[in-house]
């Protein structure tokens, strides 16, 4: 297909179709997810597209990450539970000290941690981990070889330019919430309950 950049084992193009794939997968399953939680829709994620750049990201890596543990499940599930739980932790932290505002609040479900992360969602990272890297990544790594090569390179120009806009844009959104609140206090984004 295309070089392969250093240990990761993935071209710049796989890339970009991963970032994408997972990301539009990610936002979908936390949109889901509030609406049997909350109630009601909510456009999840820090970007006004619909993807979870978390997921985006996070999934790949843990691929490349995993690689070697593919046929042990105990292991992509245990793997899965630490290092989701530790992302989430420290993006969560991330975004609130950047604009005093929280994108998810755990702080209603037993066994969080300070409302960042909590046991439910770690379990089902685990699950997701298992799903992702042991079935679907295969699958999507077979989908992306099948796009003819220029027209993949087409498309992942444009969609790079459009998350680029994407981000400055949700840059912007994000620093407006900074000036909402008082020095100190935090605004939460997404109600999380009913």
């Amino acid at each position: 297909m295309t070089n392969k950049i250093m240990f990761i084992d993935y071209s710049f193009y796989e890339m970009v179709f991963l970032f994408f794939f997972w990301g539009v997968i990610g936002w979908v399953i936390e949109v889901i997810d509030m609406k049997i939680e909350a109630g009601e829709f909510q456009n999840r994620g820090f970007l006004h597209m619909p993807i979870c750049p978390l997921y985006g990201v996070g999934i790949p890596v843990l691929c490349v990450l995993l690689r070697s543990q593919k046929q042990s499940y105990i292991v992509l599930f245990l793997y899965g539970i630490l290092l989701c739980s530790l992302m989430e932790y420290v993006i969560g932290w991330l975004l609130e000290k950047l604009f005093n505002a929280r994108w998810w609040d755990y702080s209603h479900m037993r066994f969080n941690v300070r409302g960042r992360v909590c046991l439910r969602n770690s379990v089902l990272f685990g699950v997701g981990t298992l799903l992702a890297v042991g079935f679907v990544e295969p699958v999507a790594e077979t989908m992306i070889h099948m796009i003819p090569l220029q027209a993949g390179r087409v498309v992942c120009v444009f969609a790079v330019v459009v998350l680029a806009l994407d981000i400055a844009a949700s840059v912007r959104r994000a620093l407006q919430y900074k000036d909402r609140v008082p020095c100190g206090e935090t605004f939460v984004i997404f109600k999380s309950h009913r």
